[in-house]
């Protein structure tokens, strides 16, 4: 028995899902709609939660626990989880009702056909929990026939899970359910394939997960093929479901030719991947080979060496033996070696000297000697070959077909020949069988053989299609037991060309019939080919009567596509690429050109473009992009519109058609004319005046400045402004406080005048005269802030001399006051004194008077000279 193994994928799958689990459960208590399942609109069921959180326990503790999975909590978890899985689905089978759906937590979901019980999981998720629990009770036991049970039962849950997955992607109802019961969440499903996985690694030497885990070239193989083709039906799954529930495409076909073409491309992909990666296998194979080949020649040569010394009478004898393909040696009656050939120590490892001292035993496998002991040397006569293994020198096992030929003088020749290639290809060869029927039995489609106008092989898909079983269709009834009557004889024919070798293959529907009598849509494919000398027909059938139905449904939708556009009030026309006619063109365009509809049957789509605009229009005729862009369309009187043209082409009876729709433009597009012609002026402006522009959101951050704003902002900062910058970047809120109180003013529709002053390096100052306005929508809406800066350091320079001028004008008038002042006093003495001479000379002419008033006029004289002297030193 194997004890299950650790890994820490286990252990962190475990830990995830059951995480995640506890976390659903948590939103069904508290009633949290958005914590009840992983995806919207994809809710987990309480219980659902509950038996993943119970099983990814018991594989957790089975990782965690020294006991593995003998623990009793191991035990106790996956029995608890099996234990709620199996009566739901006894509920499911028998049709009653245990009370355990909403025992733990209450649905108050709406019953619906789909989901008659509340808060009961899907039956195929019961199942997988049956499966899953049980598989993990059987690690309790110890026997090995438990352990590859339970990996069947793990592979049988990955199954139902990879198929529910699938059955979402490419949207099949009956990949989501079983028997058309409910169905499981995508969600579910996932952590099904998940848990699954981790479950089988538990043991991975058993089971598929072999093929898988093992580091030989097959395993490796295996694991790429799968994981590419794994993940490539994920991605085109889920570009098939995004592109129908989008509607990209118009019909279905569409979808299925695109799908399948990527199918094709992918899978080319895949086996040119493959291809090189076995390629670059291969060559280190041959470079080995090469090596062992010069290794070989070596030993030959050796081999001849020492040969040449034996007498020549043996010569022959040792010639005859050393130069066979095959191991010879020869052994005595207590099976010692006695005589061996070149490929018998190839093939061991061991040189002829070493060989010649040992016996038979010490090269083979001493555990196959346990089990099956040698006989009696005698015991060979007339026995066929066997075969039997053998450990080379190097303990590397091999095994060998052995002929044994026992002589009159009890020697013993054996000829054994190293079969371990073989064995390998037939195992291949019978995995491939098994890989092949496992893919057949397995397939969505059906597959089918034919010999002598039966089946002598359908798979379950191609029995279930026409609701037989295998064994009712096989070489029991006509093949044309599954074809309508009315279809019988087309068919027939059909098999009968294929028989005779007058066509290989062929592809074509028609109409089948089921056990029940009804009827359905088939559609094969077949191919001639030989077996065993008897011509087969081989092939795949799928049912196709959901497209049939698709395709009645297109026709129906066609014919009100025609009606919506014949109404439209839209001008819309339908133009052939090849010849530009007009196809069709509906009411709405005949009006807006001015002509009836049938003059525009009659026309090419030339005749409305003006003559310099057709080759640009070919041009656009030769893109097959859809597009919507604007042109210059002629009415029928000659009136010249501007019109937005929408394009999509399309294809009709196999045909490529433009259809297209026109909306008159013309007064709009004068109207964008005439605003870039403003916003040319604008700009114009804003680049060549001397003010600063720049222009900001609500949130104060920059959108656009004008080149004198760049020019300021790199003078004063160093650097160039950015678009995403704040205002407070370059006016920071402690430097200048007033500005970002002005701002809130502003967004509320003042219009804000200020002067701002930088101080320059050199002691100057540059004054700036800043504006600030609102900028409002036409629904009067505040959007932004734009700011003027303009330069006004010329005035304030100007005035700033002034008022120096005036201060020092004003300082020599208060001089001057002052030294007239003062002067007058002094001037004032004399002019007094000479004033009461004068008077006293008229009276008495005394020559004394005479002296004192030339002694005051002297004294005037030296005031007024001291005076001038004052003047020219204030100045």
């Amino acid at each position: 028995m194997q004890i299950p193994q650790k890994n820490k994928i286990i252990t962190w799958v475990s830990l995830a899902i059951m995480a995640t689990s506890c976390i659903i459960m948590f939103g069904w208590i508290f009633k949290i709609t958005a914590l009840s399942g992983l995806l919207p609109g994809f809710p987990m069921r309480f219980n659902t939660a509950l038996c993943f959180a119970l099983l990814s326990g018991a594989l957790l503790s089975a990782q965690l626990h020294p006991k593995n999975c003998r623990s009793a909590l191991f035990f106790a978890l996956a029995l608890a989880g099996t234990v709620i899985g199996l009566l739901t689905l006894a509920e499911d089978i028998i049709n009653i009702n245990t009370g355990i759906d909403q025992l733990f937590a209450t649905d108050p979901s709406t019953l619906i056909a789909v989901m008659p019980h509340p808060g009961r999981m899907a039956f195929n998720a019961s199942l997988n929990f049956g499966l899953l629990g049980v598989g993990l009770l059987f690690f309790c036991f110890n026997s090995r026939y438990l352990h590859i049970a339970s990996q069947y039962l793990f592979h049988a849950v990955t199954l139902i899970s990879a198929i529910a997955i699938i059955g979402f992607l490419y949207n099949v109802a009956l990949y989501n359910s079983l028997f058309y019961v409910t169905s499981m969440a995508i969600s579910t499903a996932v952590f099904f394939l998940v848990l699954s996985l981790a479950a089988a690694l538990l043991n991975p030497s058993l089971g598929l997960a072999a093929i898988f885990t093992g580091d030989r070239v097959g395993n490796q193989l295996a694991r790429r093929l799968v994981t590419l083709i794994f993940f490539m039906i994920l991605f085109f799954g889920a570009l098939k479901l995004e592109t129908h529930n989008s509607r990209i495409f118009s019909s279905i076909d569409i979808e299925m030719s695109l799908l399948a073409l990527c199918f094709l491309i992918a899978t080319t992909l895949l086996i040119w991947n493959t291809a090189n990666w076995l390629n670059r296998i291969d060559a280190k194979r041959k470079l080995a080979e090469e090596e062992i080949f010069i290794i070989n020649a070596e030993l030959e040569k050796r081999v001849e060496e020492r040969t040449a010394e034996y007498q020549k009478s043996e010569q022959c004898y040792h010639s005859l033996i050393d130069q066979a393909t095959d191991a010879i040696y020869l052994m005595d009656s207590e099976r010692n070696f006695t005589e061996v050939n070149v490929s018998m120590c190839q093939m061991t490892g061991y040189s002829k000297d070493e060989l010649l001292q040992m016996n038979v035993i010490e090269v083979l496998d001493p555990e196959e000697l346990k089990n099956s002991p040698l006989p009696e040397i005698s015991s060979y006569l007339g026995k066929p070959p066997i075969e039997r293994k053998f450990i080379k020198k190097n303990g590397e096992p091999f095994t060998a077909e052995v002929n044994v030929k026992v002589f009159p003088d009890d020697r013993v020749m054996v000829i054994a020949r190293d079969v371990t290639s073989r064995n390998k290809m037939l195992q291949e060869v019978q995995e491939a069988e098994l890989k092949f029927k496992s893919i057949a039995e397995k397939s969505m489609v059906g597959i089918y053989m034919v010999q002598y106008g039966k089946f002598i092989y359908v798979n379950p898909r191609f029995a279930e299609i026409f609701g037989y079983r295998q064994e009712e269709l096989t070489n029991t009834v006509p093949l044309d037991t599954i074809i309508y009557d009315t279809h019988r004889d087309y068919t027939n024919q059909q098999v009968k060309l294929r028989m005779e070798g007058k066509i290989d293959s062929v592809r074509y529907e028609t109409k089948g019939k089921k056990k029940d009598g009804s009827s359905n849509w088939i559609e094969f494919y077949g191919s001639r080919a030989m077996m065993n000398g008897v011509p087969t027909i081989i092939g795949s059938m799928m049912d196709v009567t959901e497209r049939r139905k698709a395709e009645d449904e297109l026709k129906a939708s066609e014919r009100k596509y025609k009606v919506l556009f014949e109404s439209n009030p839209v001008p819309m026309f339908m133009i052939a690429k090849d010849s530009l006619r007009f196809i069709a063109a509906n009411d709405a365009a005949a009006k807006q050109y001015g002509y009836t509809k049938e003059e525009l049957l009659n026309m090419d789509a030339t005749a409305m473009r003006l003559p310099e605009d057709r080759d640009l229009q070919l041009r656009g005729y030769q893109d097959d992009r859809n597009k919507t862009r604007i042109a210059r369309h002629l009415k029928k009187d000659g009136t010249v519109i501007i019109v937005q043209l929408t394009t999509h082409d399309i294809v009709i009876e196999g045909e490529p058609v433009r259809l297209s729709q026109t909306i008159d433009i013309t007064e709009q597009y004068k109207a964008q004319e005439l605003l870039k012609k403003s916003e040319a002026n604008l700009k114009a402006i804003l680049n060549t005046t001397d003010t600063a522009y720049g222009l900001f959101n609500k949130d104060l951050t920059a959108l656009v400045f004008n080149p004198k704003a760049v020019e300021f902002i790199s003078y004063r900062y160093g650097y160039k402004p950015e678009s995403n910058s704040h205002l407070s970047d370059y006016f920071p809120p402690d430097r200048f406080p007033q500005l970002h109180k002005f701002t809130n003013k502003v967004l509320n529709g003042e219009n804000i005048n200020f002067e701002v002053n930088f101080p320059q390096e050199d002691g100057s100052t540059l004054w700036y005269y800043v504006r600030l306005y609102p900028i409002t929508s036409d629904s009067t809406e505040i959007l932004g802030i734009l700011m003027a800066l303009y330069d006004i350091s010329e005035r304030k320079n100007a005035e700033q001399n002034l008022k120096t001028a005036y201060k020092h004008i004003q300082s020599h008038i208060n001089s001057i006051k002052d030294m007239a002042w003062k002067q007058s006093h002094l001037i004032r003495s004399p002019l007094a004194n000479l004033k009461g001479l004068t008077t006293m000379l008229k009276s008495d002419p005394d020559p004394q008077i005479l002296e004192h008033i030339e002694t005051e006029l002297d004294r005037m004289d030296a005031i007024i000279i001291e005076m001038a002297d004052d003047a020219t030193t204030k100045d």
